[in-house]
């Protein structure tokens, strides 16, 4: 047996009508359970008994729950603690969970919240244009999380945020990501096996569907899209290995515009790969018209250098002149919710989501929470119950954001308050999230043969680049292939597909053969 205490609040007012439910899994299933629920006012070091009562529920499913409505009390004090504690008895066994909430007078801002959410998919496709994989299309409509609700992670995040409207999001779709949707909703796909879904088959038309949401919500200013290079390039490591500037440079635009054809909107914010960052990028975002990007508060914060105070602000780089505003991630929040995933019920789910609602309120000023969007729920054990966590978190967040505790908002937004008074920044380690990049390059030793591999092709494009000129179409046709060959996908450890790495190596030489004959 296992209970769960789920008030409507994370947070209460003195005065407040609280609602409690208290959730109870059974591991042996019977008619009768009996739940009580008592709550405890804690005022200085005082203790006042504020509600009790008990109720048997009478159902044989594994699940039960009931609700108690009771008043917070008022206290000549601005602020104090709610104990509450919930039992459980029936079918020969008992559990019981205790609870603490805090209790303020009057409502007051404690965090700015900012969550952003990193979806992406690879290139999945051939240089043939057939598809070796179909997550781009699958996690839009696979039915992952039912019974609780149809559809896959694309579509089930639309769905949280159509839900509730005024809590704040900001949402990376790669460009990739979204060119697949297009090349899915214009033609349909062919999968490599042989198998044809046509443009109009139903699972294409709820990623139609699915992207008229995203683009919608943005419209009414629900949510906020970020735009990057075209695939996941671990662009920190380009950098530094191989000074592939004009690369970054030229497969971001081909992102930003790729972004803007599919929402409809020019993105301010764009997220880093792997958040593999290099001080040259504040030079190429700003060029571009970037305002923002997200970083690490462990693997980049801790050793930047500037006038810094703590993670909970934003900040403003600077380098040769350029400047771009910086949102420090809180790391242990983002793990928190990225990869404590593995809720064997509901009722696990609800405790953890309410856990994390209390430890964002834990913090002060802008808190920022940034992970993959899809990733956390594709992964778990149990991937269906990820749905009611990220259901109730929304709802915490929402009832929050009412009372007057938090306020959520953009990135944009959020970069936009610091906007000529951000603390500035002059140096950022080059680093990604993982501390490193031993995940692209080391764990693996065909890893660094690959690598020399790519350097021998980006040697020769560059050279060939020099003597035919940026605008040549077979120099072009090698750059797109570049930008495959290097997402950062393909390299990591756990997922290497040195397959797809030789077949877009091997188109770049073609082009380059290509051109050379044209003389």
């Amino acid at each position: 047996m296992e209970i769960a205490i789920v008030p409507d609040s994370a947070i209460y007012l003195q005065k407040d009508l609280a609602k409690v439910d208290v959730v109870v899994h059974k591991d042996v299933i019977c008619a009768d359970t009996v739940i009580s629920l008592t709550a405890t006012a804690v005022i200085d070091v005082a203790e006042k008994s504020v509600f009790s009562e008990s109720k048997t529920v009478k159902s044989d499913e594994s699940e039960v729950f009931t609700q108690f409505s009771f008043e917070i009390p008022s206290a000549d004090a601005d602020q104090y603690l709610l104990t509450l504690v919930a039992k459980a008895q029936g079918c020969g066994e008992s559990d019981q969970e205790k609870l603490v909430l805090p209790v303020f007078s009057t409502a007051k801002n404690l965090v700015n919240l900012v969550i952003v959410w990193h979806n992406h998919q690879p290139p999945n496709y051939t240089p043939d244009g057939r598809f070796f994989a179909d997550y781009p299309f699958k996690w839009v409509w696979y039915n992952l999380f039912e019974p609780y609700v149809s559809g896959g992670p694309y579509y089930v995040h639309a769905l949280i945020y159509r839900k509730f409207p005024k809590v704040k999001t900001t949402i990376h779709l790669s460009p990739s990501l979204l060119a697949q949707w297009m090349m899915g909703m214009e033609r349909g796909y062919v999968l490599e096996s042989g198998d044809v879904v046509s443009a109009t088959d139903r699972r294409i038309e709820l990623v139609r569907h699915t992207l008229e949401e995203y683009k919608s919500l943005v419209s009414q200013g629900t949510i906020e899209v970020m735009s990057s290079v075209y695939a996941h390039t671990i662009l920190g490591y380009i950098l530094y290995k191989f000074d592939m500037v004009e690369v970054v440079r030229d497969e971001l635009e081909m992102g930003l515009q790729i972004t803007k054809n599919a929402i409809g909107v020019k993105p301010y914010g764009v997220w880093t790969p792997e958040m593999a960052w290099h001080n040259r990028l504040v030079e190429i975002y700003s060029d571009l018209g970037i305002e923002y990007t997200v970083l690490c508060g462990k693997s980049h914060f801790a050793r930047a250098l500037g006038n810094k105070n703590s993670i909970y602000e934003p900040y403003e780089a600077i380098y040769n002149g350029k400047s771009l505003r910086i949102l420090f991630r809180d790391q242990v929040l983002s793990d928190l919710i990225g990869f404590r995933n593995n809720f064997a019920t509901r009722v696990e789910a609800l405790k953890a989501a309410l856990d994390t609602m209390l430890q964002i309120m834990s913090r002060r000023g802008f808190v920022t929470i940034a992970l993959d969007g899809e990733n956390w729920m594709i992964f778990s054990k149990y991937p269906k119950n990820t749905y009611p966590f990220f259901e109730q978190l929304y709802k915490y967040i929402n009832v929050l954001q009412e009372k007057g505790f938090v306020k959520s908002m953009t990135g944009h937004e959020a970069s936009e308050l610091c906007k000529d008074r951000c603390k500035r920044i002059f140096y950022i380690p080059i680093n990604s999230w993982v501390n490193g990049f031993h995940k692209w390059d080391g764990e693996l030793d065909e890893q660094r043969y690959m690598w020399m591999e790519v350097e021998k092709a980006y040697h020769r494009l560059k050279l060939y680049k020099h003597v035919f000129g940026n605008s040549d179409k077979n120099i072009r046709e090698a750059y797109w292939a570049l930008y495959h060959a290097i997402d950062s996908d393909y390299w990591w450890t756990e997922f290497w597909n040195p397959r797809a790495i030789k077949m877009w190596l091997s188109e770049i030489h073609k082009a380059l053969d290509r051109a050379l004959s044209h003389l």
